[in-house]
């Protein structure tokens, strides 16, 4: 779960009369997440994200799932048409 600057700073905030199960049922957020931005926080002193490098994945888990089982199902069909049969947009 990605929080936002705002949540963070409330975390931080509540940190020091909350413990982080506390925090997480008050702020509607899981505590786990509550405990591991305030281990990163500890280590790093900052409230910002870390970059994630690369582009997103244009498919879903789903997507592939489907693509792979229409691949086993269909072993004939030439790669060009499995991409229209599952309106699939990414390169061959």
């Amino acid at each position: 779960m990605e929080l936002t600057d705002f949540q963070k700073g409330e975390i931080v905030a509540l940190r020091v009369s909350k413990s982080h199960r506390e925090i997480g049922h008050q702020l509607g957020i899981p505590h786990r997440t509550v405990s591991s931005f305030l281990e990163l926080y500890d280590q790093r002193n900052l409230i910002n994200n870390l970059p994630h490098p690369g582009a997103p994945h244009k498919l879903s888990a789903a997507d592939i799932r489907y693509i792979v089982r229409t691949a086993e199902s269909q072993t004939r069909i030439p790669l060009a048409e499995l991409r229209v049969d599952t309106n699939s947009t990414v390169s061959t």
